[in-house]
């Protein structure tokens, strides 16, 4: 993130959804021969679009605040661009849904490979598009305009000089990973965890309708997080959110464990689980960095977070199926889940910071201190680091 920040904000994020687009190009047309062949083309071009991935987020979250107008609340403002990755997640599954049901169900499989390939390669071209599209429309936003002035130090250089942004990073890092362990160890296990529900998968056309349910249950949690965001601040929708997430797990580690039967009761307490997850953590991992870092380190700062969060979902990912395949099944999953809430909790407490309310709104303040701080004592330090990152341009 930090040499992609040297380009300036545009021509970054020109490149990291290049490599987005390319990757998932490659997926669709570039993966061939025996099943092998195409599981490691998958993985080696899945690596690609996470280059990409992982830069966007702290550039679409810098670029909204930035580009938030005098009297608007940049918190909420970014959250709003936030929105469209739950409608994303539902995406493939419902476009998967759409494909069995025109082609139909009992055309899938070993028995129909060709068939079977044009769906998945359908699947993967179409999700190029919208990196496409930011391509262009990025270009445009930006088209004219001179080179953003960026810090050109090293972050970590920075930091060593100014211990209180490990501590903001200890924070925003420390719930993100904590966070996406659980969000990525139930996304990425999604199916294999509505077939436990259900007692089992009783074909392809049912397991897409059942994922789009289920997803569509993280919308209502988004926009009520949006709409709180402003009232509760960061700090509390973090909190909550854990706790939320905490209560969701444990119900949802007693129905496993003592009502394994109940497809009914297991099925709600899932969809609570769902909403919990896309409601408080959801957005407040993504706004927090936001308003944490000084403008000239805040996009470092916030991909150093990402990371940290993304080290969380490669975990929750592995350890989730191992875990759930173990005598205590999907409720032990969650009562470890339970377990990482009340971390979550302890860490928002100890080392995330209210909003400054007083700079949280776009105004003069933002071009005149550099950033929107969580504490009034901390415009000093802020002045200080851009101080000693812009003599360094």
């Amino acid at each position: 993130t930090w040499k992609c920040m040297l380009l300036g904000r545009g021509k970054a994020m020109i490149l990291t959804n290049s490599f987005t687009f390319l990757g998932a190009l490659l997926c669709a047309v570039g993966s061939w021969g025996t099943s092998d062949d195409v599981y490691g083309a998958l993985i080696a071009y899945r690596f690609i679009m996470g280059v990409g991935i992982g830069g966007k987020y702290p550039l679409a979250s810098t670029i909204r605040a930035e580009g938030t107008t005098a009297g608007e609340h940049r918190a909420t403002e970014v959250a709003k661009g936030f929105f469209w990755q739950t409608p994303g997640v539902i995406a493939p599954y419902l476009l998967g849904w759409i494909l069995v049901a025109v082609i139909g169900e009992e055309k899938n499989g070993v028995d129909f490979r060709t068939i079977t390939e044009i769906q998945f390669r359908i699947l993967f071209g179409v999700g190029a598009l919208p990196s496409g599209i930011v391509i262009v429309l990025t270009w445009l936003q930006f088209r004219g305009k001179e080179r953003e002035r960026v810090g050109s130090e090293n972050p970590v250089k920075v930091a060593l000089n100014h211990p209180e942004l490990w501590r903001k990073l200890a924070g925003t890092g420390g719930c993100w990973f904590l966070y996406d362990f659980i969000y990525y160890g139930t996304a990425l296990n999604q199916t294999a965890i509505i077939d436990s529900v259900f007692g089992g998968n009783e074909g392809i056309y049912d397991n897409f309708w059942r994922n789009v349910v289920v997803a569509a249950m993280g919308i209502p949690g988004v926009v009520a997080a949006i709409l709180q965001l402003e009232g509760l601040g960061g700090k509390r929708l973090m909190s909550w959110g854990f706790a939320l997430i905490g209560v969701s797990s444990v119900l949802l580690c007693v129905c496993f464990l003592y009502f394994p039967d109940s497809n009914t009761l297991n099925f709600a307490f899932f969809c609570l689980l769902l909403f919990s997850v896309n409601w408080g953590c959801n957005v407040a991992t993504y706004v927090l960095p936001i308003d944490a870092f000084p403008t000239e380190v805040r996009s470092s700062f916030y991909g150093l977070s990402a990371a940290l969060g993304k080290f969380g979902a490669f975990l929750g990912g592995y350890f989730f199926g191992p875990i759930s395949r173990g005598s205590g099944g999907y409720g032990m999953v969650y009562l470890i889940c339970a377990v990482m809430c009340l971390a979550g909790v302890a860490f928002s407490g100890a080392f995330i910071e209210p909003f400054n309310k007083n700079t949280l709104f776009k105004g003069s303040d933002d071009e005149s201190n550099g950033h929107c701080s969580a504490e009034d004592g901390d415009n000093d330090k802020g002045q200080d680091v851009k101080r000693e990152l812009l003599g360094n341009v």
